[in-house]
C-alpha cells in the first residue's frame, strides 16, 4: 500500500496515511510551549501528537534529527550521573 504523507495537519488524514504501518518506537519532546509525542513507523514517518490537540506527520529526516538528539541527550545525562555517583562514593 502506498501512503500519502503530505497530509494536512489536524486532519481525518493524518491518521490514514499510517493504516498497516507497524509503530517501530515513540519519541517525547517538546515544541512551541507544548508536550509533544511522536509515534515513529516502521516507514521513517512520524505521526505527532501535540498537548494542545493538533496533529501532523512528521518526515524522516526530521525523525532522524530529533532521535540523534534524544541520544545525544540521554548520553549527557548518563555522564552527569556517573560523575554524581563518583562523588557519592
Amino acid at each position: 500500500m502506498k501512503h500519502n504523507h503530505g497530509t494536512t495537519s489536524n486532519t481525518d488524514e493524518v491518521f490514514r496515511t499510517f493504516i498497516g504501518e507497524k509503530v517501530k518506537g515513540i519519541l517525547h519532546g517538546f515544541g512551541y510551549g507544548h508536550s509533544k509525542v511522536i509515534l515513529v513507523f516502521d516507514c521513517g514517518w512520524g505521526l505527532c501528537f501535540n498537548s494542545n490537540g493538533s496533529h501532523w506527520v512528521e518526515n524522516p529526516s526530521d525523525i532522524k534529527s530529533m532521535t540523534n538528539r534524544t541520544k545525544r541527550d540521554l548520553a549527557d545525562n548518563n555522564r552527569e550521573l556517573e560523575g554524581i555517583l563518583h562523588l557519592a562514593g
